[in-house]
């Protein structure tokens, strides 16, 4: 057994049995980038290799952060209170959440601040399983979260599980 970590739209020369992408779907905001994501996943797996991936599905999560445009957790480490909040306003057009964080460190009256800001484009179901029949795909199955007795709809994540056809994997 092996295990690689790779480039999502560059992986490694080897065929794998199964590929897992955690939450970086999202950070792929153009259509073509993210059909390539797919061609790249089909060349990285073997004949009926599997793909599994989850994605912030966008009605759920429009609908969440309309209702909670910002989140925010304060707990204590060893290294002092740690403040993390997040901030999320929605493109509706684009499907885009513009996100903008700030994790603060309070620690024997030292403060330090770190702020980010980025862009998530949220998925819809439709538009992974075109993907999915593009590249050669099928067997698919949607859940909720990664554990498959959480319905479609019940969180803002879309948890798509998917294995290769053997026409598809030929290279």
């Amino acid at each position: 057994m092996s295990f690689a970590v790779a480039d999502i739209l560059a992986p490694r020369a080897a065929r794998y049995a199964a590929t897992l992408c955690r939450g970086v779907l999202n950070d792929i905001i153009d259509d073509d980038r993210r059909d390539a994501a797919f061609a790249a996943f089909a060349r990285a797996l073997r004949p009926k290799g599997a793909l599994v991936l989850d994605v912030r599905e966008w009605a759920a999560s429009a609908e969440r952060k309309t209702r909670e445009p910002i989140f925010r957790k304060r707990v204590s480490t060893d290294r002092g209170e740690l403040t993390f909040t997040s901030v999320a306003e929605l493109d509706a057009k684009h499907r885009l959440l513009l996100i903008s964080e700030r994790h603060e460190l309070i620690w024997r009256g030292d403060e330090r601040v770190s702020e980010y800001q980025f862009v998530m484009r949220c998925w819809e179901r439709e538009e992974l399983s075109m993907l999915f029949a593009r590249h050669g795909f099928g067997n698919v199955q949607y859940y909720g979260a990664y554990d498959h007795r959480v319905e479609l709809g019940a969180t803002d994540r879309l948890v798509a599980v998917a294995q290769l056809s053997d026409d598809a994997a030929k290279p």
